[in-house]
């Protein structure tokens, strides 16, 4: 791969960074300005609300909190901002350092791992394997919770997924083959496209029974020349195929993105609650 696409990539991967990262701002100041609006109990201590409030931020939107956060409003100093983006991932990244051996490793681990039967060209892909030197892991938008439990990854942390399980997500849809369909995990998804060969690269949210982000080696006609491309699923929902990861991060930065509209309608911030208060449904007689 020559400097003028390295840096094609790199540029693509700094574009995205900005954008999830301002908008992802954006979302934090909406939760904590709705958590602010939300009551505590009379005559409740400043500290004491502040507590309740930071709670509610890490049961529902951020997870955890960094030691020198003593408020929600804390959070968008712009002393801790560096701080913030890291300890969340807000710019769409995982803030763990690369490690260029490990994901060495892992792509001889699923060389290793194609059936000799299948033919490629080139491997890993080229545009794949540089991004995989920038960053450890491509998360998407949206604030920690709603990651979790919504968005699929483009790319996996390895240290997070583990070598094992990310190495074995081989599969042959063998579409090319006139020998029938097959038996593959992928069999009803991108059925324009003729995939001689896939692997995924990124795992599924908690709410998802079934979904990930691949590397699809493939084409469209039969004529065609088989390359490297991208496409993500999520249960029933499949995005386009993408000829680049450069084209797949302009897709991907505003994939599954939580609208402002959504996040002022959220039930926890609308609704006239008091932070603390345990309300029980009343005992039912007979």
């Amino acid at each position: 791969m020559d400097a003028e696409r390295r840096t094609k990539i790199a540029t693509a991967l700094q574009q995205y960074r900005e954008t999830v990262l301002q908008h992802n701002f954006l979302l934090m100041r909406l939760v904590i300005e709705g958590v602010e609006a939300q009551a505590v109990p009379p005559n409740c201590p400043q500290e004491i609300a502040d507590r309740l409030r930071i709670k509610e931020l890490k049961d529902h939107y951020i997870r955890s909190i960094p030691k020198n956060i003593t408020s929600p409003r804390d959070l968008l100093n712009d002393d801790v901002r560096a701080d913030v983006i890291s300890h969340y991932d807000l710019d769409g990244v995982s803030n763990l350092p690369v490690n260029l051996n490990e994901r060495q490793e892992y792509f001889v681990g699923l060389r290793a791992n194609i059936p000799e039967s299948v033919e490629v060209a080139e491997f890993p892909p080229p545009d794949l394997e540089y991004l995989c030197t920038l960053v450890s892991a491509v998360t998407g938008p949206g604030l920690p919770c709603y990651r979790q439990h919504q968005q699929t990854n483009f790319i996996s942390s390895i240290e997070e997924l583990g070598m094992k399980v990310m190495t074995e997500y081989i599969f042959v849809p063998n579409r090319d083959s006139e020998g029938g369909e097959g038996d593959c995990p992928l069999m009803g998804l991108w059925e324009d496209w003729k995939i001689a060969l896939a692997f995924g690269i990124g795992d599924g949210p908690q709410d998802a029974e079934w979904a990930g982000s691949y590397a699809l080696y493939c084409r469209r006609e039969d004529d065609e020349e088989r390359k490297w491309r991208y496409g993500l699923h999520d249960d029933g929902w499949q995005s386009d195929v993408y000829d680049s990861v450069e084209e797949f991060l302009g897709f991907y930065a505003h994939c599954k993105e939580q609208t402002e509209e959504e996040v002022r309608k959220d039930e926890l911030l609308s609704n006239n609650r008091v932070l603390g208060v345990v309300k029980f449904a009343p005992r039912k007689s007979g």
